[in-house]
């Protein structure tokens, strides 16, 4: 069945964007704002601390948003099945939690580079609380999106009022986080209170040896993520580390735009999830076919929307941040073109083949060779060509990771190229 004839995913798809847009867009006209009012510096702290924080994020997310989500669309129909999903679900999260806050507090206060700026990742911090409050991984297995889009849309219009109004000098980095944070963990909650509300799920008391089945089932998709995430954060913290924040503030400035494409692009994946299970299911080569035809539809819209940028970064660039030392990210932005070819790519492949198909093994195999190779080659890059560096090894990394995708499909002629 054609994407474009499914009503369910156009609506599902239609969502989505629209809380992609929340999530990436709009925040995107607020940093331009704030580059020029806190300047390239304070920019650059603020996006390094998220960057770190970002680790725990991951941490205490720990794989549910795809395997739980898979869990609860298996389950549609059965409400105590789904119930029981998100209790347990959201006390490992919990657990997980409360990890993160006993590993973050030493290293806040213990290492220098941290505790020269510890209010701004204490602050940064309560976004690990807003990702455990979210329950996205209910809303996509339910496929009910529309429900989360209004929750998450609003306070981040408030958000950026409210960094415009209060946000006036250099000072001010910390209160334009906390004013960030704030809206995400109002989206959480309310988030939440929709849950309930509309008693999508019953109160069932949950146990840690639920929990515990939770983690297991998600470990190799955290694992993944892991492997994953250190190829892409894993850039602003060692550009912070080896190079400083005024580096970190010039890659951010381009990295956040190219993020927005793939965010908004990467919806897709989110919504096809449940439902090329469903089509697994019913057959494997429905799945396949379906998969493909959104692969191409990707990959159209990715090679359109590089090209546009490649050609226009400079007055990207200028629009949005009023040159300064941001005149630098013009030539970060061209570098960075093929990211989202590449990743929103290998994410539709790594979500609805390997995971569907059940090859998390070789999937955590093949993330962790482009987790390796990143690691290796991104401190001489960064060393020697400063941001650039940190995109020509994003860049490679993903495309290293592309190959040995199609290479693993291609070997076990799980699709055909037809």
């Amino acid at each position: 069945m054609a994407f474009y004839k499914d009503k369910v995913l156009r609506k599902n798809f239609s969502y989505l964007f629209l809380l992609q847009i929340a999530n990436y867009i709009i925040p995107l006209f607020l940093f331009p704002y704030l580059g020029r009012v806190l300047g390239t510096e304070n920019f650059g702290k603020i996006m390094f601390a998220q960057a770190v924080i970002a680790y725990f994020v991951l941490f205490t997310d720990f794989g549910f948003n795809v395997s739980s989500t898979k869990e609860i669309a298996d389950a549609l129909g059965d409400k105590q099945k789904i119930s029981d999903t998100f209790w347990n679900t959201m006390l490992a999260k919990s657990l997980f939690l409360l990890a993160s806050l006993i590993v973050f507090m030493p290293i806040v206060y213990s290492f220098e580079r941290f505790n020269n700026e510890h209010l701004l990742f204490i602050i940064s911090f309560i976004n690990v609380l807003s990702s455990v409050l979210l329950p996205l991984w209910l809303f996509q297995g339910l496929e009910k999106m529309g429900l989360i889009v209004a929750v998450n849309t609003i306070p981040r219009i408030l958000m950026c009022l409210a960094t415009v109004y209060f946000v006036k000098t250099e000072k001010d980095y910390n209160l334009a986080l906390l004013i960030q944070v704030l809206a995400n963990l109002v989206s959480a909650l309310l988030s939440l209170i929709i849950v309930f509300q509309l008693k999508l799920v019953n109160f069932i008391k949950p146990s840690f040896q639920k929990a515990k089945m939770q983690i297991k089932n998600g470990w190799h998709i955290f694992a993944t993520s892991l492997s994953s995430n250190l190829y892409t954060t894993t850039n602003t913290v060692v550009l912070g580390l080896l190079v400083g924040d005024i580096a970190v503030g010039i890659y951010s400035a381009s990295d956040k735009i190219i993020r927005a494409i793939i965010g908004i692009l990467s919806s897709i994946t989110q919504v096809i999830f449940p439902r090329v299970n469903v089509y697994y299911n019913e057959s494997k080569q429905k799945s396949i076919s379906f998969i493909k035809q959104i692969i191409k539809l990707v990959s159209i819209a990715c090679i359109i929307i590089g090209v546009i940028i490649y050609f226009s970064a400079d007055q990207i660039i200028m629009l949005l941040f009023k040159g300064g030392d941001f005149k630098n990210s013009v030539k970060v932005l061209q570098y960075s073109v093929l990211l989202p070819l590449f990743s929103v790519v290998n994410g539709i492949i790594a979500i609805n083949i390997f995971i569907t198909f059940g090859l998390k093994k070789n999937l955590l195999q093949i993330v962790f060779i482009g987790c390796l190779f990143s690691l290796i080659c991104i401190s001489p890059l960064v060393l020697y060509f400063k941001e650039i560096g940190a995109v020509i090894c994003a860049t490679i990394t993903e495309i290293v990771i592309f190959v040995l995708l199609i290479g693993f499909i291609t070997k076990k002629k799980l699709i055909s190229y037809a």
